[in-house]
């Protein structure tokens, strides 16, 4: 995502939501961009935790901030950047059980739920827009390649801890152990 300062329109923009406590969800291109998805995309999309009938208090935040209503919907706040609401997503859950499954980001300094990039692709799968649909090889790459880091990464860490474990009572670490066992059975 690209760095502003946490004064930006979008930090403004998300600090207003969190003021008048309205919770959102990043998703769509930008959430997978956030989880590392080598995309471009030119606008953030929120989902807000809001009826849509409710949409008013939204168009009150863009007013309230200086920004332009280009629909109902799709905002362009004070420096270009694009904001999109979406009120209920295709192929996603309820909004409670998305947003315990979010991870926290930070965005313009202000603190985000990202919708996970398995999410990400249900919610664009279930939209069955083509633009949508031509991101979906890209972003199933992305996800097994950062399973794959992470299964690396898990390796990484138990071989870790076991020799930390070993080095605190006094034994020689694991791999040590493996080392010269092979040399003995060389012999």
């Amino acid at each position: 995502m690209p760095n502003k300062p946490s004064n930006s329109p979008l930090g403004a923009f998300l600090a207003a939501l969190r003021e008048e406590k309205i919770p959102c969800i990043l998703m769509g291109a930008m959430a997978a961009i956030e989880q590392g998805a080598p995309l471009t995309t030119i606008d953030y999309d929120f989902w807000v935790h809001l009826r849509e009938r409710q949409y008013i208090r939204i168009l009150k935040i863009v007013h309230r901030l200086h920004g332009t209503i280009r629909a109902r919907a799709f905002y362009e706040l004070t420096d270009g950047t694009q904001v999109n609401v979406t009120f209920k997503p295709d192929g996603l859950r309820a909004f409670a059980v998305e947003h315990r499954g979010s991870r926290l980001s930070e965005i313009d300094g202000e603190r985000v739920r990202v919708l996970p990039l398995r999410r990400v692709i249900a919610s664009k799968v279930a939209a069955g827009r083509e633009k949508d649909l031509a991101v979906l090889p890209i972003l199933r790459r992305t996800l097994a390649l950062a399973k794959e880091v992470t299964s690396v990464e898990r390796k990484r860490s138990s071989t870790q801890r076991k020799r930390s474990i070993a080095a605190s009572k006094g034994a020689r670490p694991p791999a040590t152990q493996s080392k010269s066992r092979a040399k003995r059975n060389k012999r």
